[in-house]
């Protein structure tokens, strides 16, 4: 089993392998310290990690996103497809890792320019490897989009890209007479008067 994983990890596309190493990482860095405040006269310092004091609504949706990319991306290494969506697997990623780094970046700068009287409000590790975790799944997502755009731009029609001929219509390939060249062009006269 352990050794699937690691072929199944492997064979995956750059995309993919960003956007699991980022939900991974996501999902643990909530639990991490995200801000400390610490009262200098009571000598006393508290720490509080993505679902504690003010960051419980942003840590609990950038759990649970960071849980949904890791299990849209980690489900098919161990042979469970996840279910259909309504959108594409790099769109799904683009939006959780996306919003995760919004709400996460949003929380980073209020955290950072507010004031507590008397006390130090000191920003942790937990946040900032939150927001590298959930630019991670974004960029996963986008390079997902780009692979998808390579693949489906090279897999034009051939019938539109076969050359024309004068008696490309002509499946019997028979040699064109004059009379027929004089037919082929009234039908055109025909068609640009329609």
């Amino acid at each position: 089993m352990r050794e699937r994983l690691q072929h199944g990890i492997k064979k995956l596309s750059r995309g993919n392998q960003l956007a699991l190493l980022g939900s991974i990482l996501g999902v643990f860095t909530t639990l991490m310290p995200w801000h400390t405040i610490g009262v200098a006269a009571l000598n006393t310092q508290h720490s509080y990690n993505g679902f504690q004091d003010q960051n419980f609504i942003v840590g609990a949706i950038t759990f649970a996103f960071m849980l949904a990319a890791f299990l849209l991306v980690g489900l098919p290494l161990i042979g469970i497809q996840p279910p259909r969506m309504a959108w594409k697997k790099s769109s799904t990623l683009l939006f959780l890792g996306g919003e995760s780094a919004l709400l996460v970046l949003v929380l980073t700068f209020m955290h950072a320019t507010s004031e507590v009287r008397s006390a130090s409000y000191d920003l942790r590790l937990g946040i900032h490897l939150a927001l590298f975790a959930a630019a991670l799944v974004f960029f996963g997502g986008y390079m997902l989009r780009m692979d998808e755009s390579a693949n489906s731009f090279g897999r034009a029609d051939p019938l539109t890209r076969a050359p024309r001929s004068p008696h490309h219509l002509d499946l019997s390939h028979k040699e064109v007479t004059p009379e027929d060249k004089e037919k082929m062009r009234e039908d055109s006269r025909v068609r640009l008067d329609i």
